[in-house]
């Protein structure tokens, strides 16, 4: 933010032309958050109450796009939804998105929800919801779907229908009551199917992604580009992903199947625990942490002649991507390295595969005979048994005198390497890697080698995956407006419009609390919960209005109003002081202030 403008929570997207939304929500600061951030896209917003004001408005008005929480008054979302899609006809009807923190309440209703074409679960990625906007409206410009008869699921839970009979298993996998993401039915390179649209916003009812045909590492690094996907655990049905799938369903029996129940729990619940950050990330190297952390497991080298780097890891990723982010995490102590091996590479093609031979040092030619030599003691010339053979008798080839007596003219102390091509004899051969990719030879000597690890994560590398970029540091993370309350994001513009108008400074201070997973240790998260409510009404008391301070979700904020950042960060270090004397516990806590510099 310069001195002239205030700070916009979103950049304004001039991509996509301006869509007419109806944002239906009963919460006055969630609709006014809303209402901010997509007029600031160039959209224009309309807001209803509740049930029957959006369902009004739906019926008397042209929108592309409908936002309604599933606990609307009067007339819930569902019910909206549902007249909607039986009243309007597809041409005219808007895309409807369900927006709630009762996520498992609307999927509860199986049937119903299926009316909606995507489901936000909240707290809502304040990043994500504008971009939906515009993918959601663009996806209405073509061609919409017939509306859904009573009763018809248009996602249902797997069924034998939905897997194709050539992958079937001889126990019912349909039957095992999880909810799969079929490759590639679900999942083009191209264009998501809803369901999988669904499963990138972090929707927890899908269980894994199900490959039902072969398919290369190429295509489902895909994978990696979207959202979320990266967190679910792969079932190989066809047997061909080998250590890169989670679960080899190719013979899947009871027993397997008991085995894979416990696979998908697993992820589960270490899904749960993924921060948000992590989970709809758009960097490869968190999500490849993310995915560490949900499989619970390192990143695990193996040697693979399937590849010309011999080496791959236990992820659906190549190993020289896989390596790059796992490198970069190791600079930030998010991972740690394990030594695997060291391969020698091509300097023409950076293949690892190499014939490695004994060969001529003067004409690199790989045609190589030993034989015996011999020390002539007289003038002491040593050389091959067969310069000295002349018939059936030996003659030295530097003197000429014949040699009779072994042990008294000659001797034979070992053997010697010579070359069937240029003659040339030596007592060691050369070694000479050849490429198998692109038959470069590079000498023993001077050919380049590079170590592979494995990585594990480290204790910073979990907190990450369990906090967010709060653990990451002041000098690596910069605030991101997703981590912001909404009750926050509205008091901040707020104050941001008075700094535009009289330049009324304002700072907006992080709380981070550094000891957390100690005090968890050994106290239980009950004990830290409780420290850090009393550590947050002690702030609160200390405080006088109108400052403002708010809970998040892995750190607090604190907006203070008519002073700086510099000031804030003095006055913070006492108030700390302050708010700590009653603590059982050290907290760890840290700040860092935000003036409307910082802003963009």
């Amino acid at each position: 933010m310069t001195a002239a403008t205030a700070p916009n929570l979103e950049p304004v997207s001039h991509a996509a032309p301006g869509r007419r939304v109806l944002v239906a929500e009963d919460s006055p600061t969630t609709h006014e958050i809303l209402k901010l951030l997509l007029t600031q896209r160039g959209h224009h917003v309309d807001i209803a109450t509740d049930g029957e004001q959006a369902l009004e408005a739906l019926r008397h008005n042209h929108y592309d796009v409908a936002l309604l929480d599933f606990h609307l008054p009067k007339m819930d979302g569902i019910r909206v939804a549902t007249t909607v899609r039986s009243e309007l006809p597809a041409h005219s009807r808007p895309r409807l998105i369900a927006i709630t923190a009762d996520l498992p309440g609307l999927l509860a209703h199986t049937a119903d929800c299926e009316n909606f074409d995507l489901v936000m679960p909240k707290p809502l990625d304040i990043y994500r919801i504008g971009q939906l906007i515009e993918e959601q409206a663009e996806l209405g410009d073509e061609k919409q779907p017939e509306p859904l008869k009573p009763g018809r699921q248009s996602a249902p839970s797997l069924a034998s229908a939905a897997i194709p009979a050539a992958v079937r298993q001889p126990f019912a996998i349909e039957g095992l009551g999880y909810e799969f993401l079929l490759w590639p039915e679900d999942i083009d390179v191209r264009r998501l199917s809803a369901r999988a649209i669904q499963a990138t916003l972090g929707d927890p009812r899908f269980d894994a992604i199900l490959i039902t045909q072969p398919v290369s590492v190429e295509a489902l690094a895909s994978l990696w580009e979207r959202k979320a996907l990266f967190a679910l655990p792969i079932v190989d049905l066809t047997g061909t992903l080998g250590r890169m799938a989670d679960f080899d369903g190719a013979d899947l029996s009871g027993t397997e199947a008991e085995r894979l129940g416990r696979l998908i729990r697993d992820f589960q619940d270490r899904r749960a625990r993924l921060h948000r950050d992590l989970i709809l990330s758009d960097k490869l190297s968190e999500k490849l942490l993310g995915r560490m952390f949900v499989a619970n497991r390192p990143l695990t080298a193996a040697y693979d002649p399937r590849y010309r780097h011999l080496a791959a890891y236990d992820i659906p990723l190549g190993r020289r991507l896989a390596t790059r982010e796992a490198e970069a995490l190791c600079e930030h102590g998010l991972l740690k390295r394990e030594f695997f091996e060291r391969f020698h590479i091509c300097p023409s093609c950076d293949s690892y595969r190499f014939h490695v031979r004994e060969e001529c040092s003067q004409c690199r030619s790989s045609n190589l005979s030993e034989e015996q030599y011999l020390h002539h003691f007289r003038c002491a010339f040593q050389g091959p048994e067969s310069d000295f053979r002349r018939g059936d008798e030996l003659v030295c080839p530097k003197c000429h005198h014949e040699l009779t007596h072994f042990g008294f003219d000659y001797d034979r102390p070992g053997t010697m390497v010579v070359c069937g091509s240029c003659g040339h004899a030596a007592s060691e051969p050369s070694v000479g890697f050849v490429c198998l990719d692109c038959g470069v030879h590079t000498d023993s000597e001077v050919v380049p080698t590079r170590d592979v690890f494995s990585y594990q994560l480290t204790d910073q590398g979990v907190s990450f995956a369990e906090k967010g970029g709060a653990v990451l540091g002041y000098a690596r993370q910069a605030l991101r407006f997703a981590d912001l309350p909404l009750e926050l994001v509205v008091a901040l513009n707020a104050a941001a419009k008075r700094y535009n108008e009289d330049k009324t400074p304002f700072a907006l201070v992080n709380i981070l609390y550094r000891k957390e997973s100690e005090v968890v240790a050994e106290f239980g998260a009950r004990r830290f919960a409780q420290a850090r409510d009393l550590f947050i009404e002690n702030l609160r008391n200390a405080l006088a209005k109108p400052n403002t301070v708010v809970k998040g979700q892995s750190h607090d904020f604190a907006l203070l109003e008519a002073i700086g950042p510099e000031q804030a960060q003095v006055d913070f270090d006492h108030l700390k002081e302050r708010a700590s004397r009653t603590l059982s516990v050290d907290l760890g806590a840290m700040f860092q202030a935000f003036g409307p510099e910082d802003f963009s």
